[in-house]
């Protein structure tokens, strides 16, 4: 009898350490399943990252007027006229804040000496000034036309009437080539 209860009690025993170390072997197979959940979910949020491209257009005086494309998500008025081969002598950039972003689908205007450069934002423009009813004071708001220039202006179109085209401003002394190319951009002829 002494055997039989040795027995029943050693097969207990037995019983007991094989469900134990199951339910060790369970756990520890449990914590590798989390553990390659955990990895799994950290690689696919590492994975996802994008970069914004910005257009930008500039024109007046730079080198290489145009429109250019930047892959990265901050570019300042300077990466856009460095790009642009620089700045012509003569160019005025006193009135732009060359270390400002610039945001997509802008436009930045750089003018010469006496003018104000502009940066637009997309759908921005620039109010027009028309050469057959502006003032003196309003011409000089132009790039290059000074107080003298601006009489001019006036006193042509006293004596010869309204200017049919916007270059027919050329007519007028002191605005040359050189000039109308600065101030285009910026004048109209509408409602002569």
């Amino acid at each position: 009898m002494k055997k039989t209860i040795i027995i029943c009690v050693s097969v207990v025993v037995a019983a007991l350490g094989f469900f134990a170390i199951a339910q060790y072997f369970k756990t520890r197979s449990d914590l590798y399943t989390v553990e390659t959940t955990v990895t799994t979910e950290t690689e696919v949020k590492t994975t996802s990252k994008s970069t914004s491209i910005i257009v930008v257009e500039i024109k007046g005086m730079v080198k290489y007027p145009g429109i250019y494309q930047f892959s990265k998500d901050e570019v300042l008025v300077q990466d856009v006229i460095l790009i642009a081969g620089g700045l012509l002598d003569g160019a005025d950039v006193s009135s732009l804040n060359l270390a400002s972003l610039v945001s997509n689908h802008s436009s930045i205007i750089i003018v010469s000496n006496g003018g104000k450069s502009y940066i637009l934002g997309e759908g921005e423009t620039l109010s027009l000034i028309n050469i057959n009813t502006a003032t003196e004071e309003e011409l000089t708001e132009l790039p290059e036309i000074g107080e003298v220039i601006a009489k001019s202006i006036v006193d042509y179109r006293k004596e010869h009437g309204f200017f049919t085209d916007i270059e027919d401003i050329k007519n007028v002394n002191g605005i040359g080539d050189a000039v109308y190319e600065q101030i285009k951009d910026f004048i109209t002829v509408w409602g002569y």
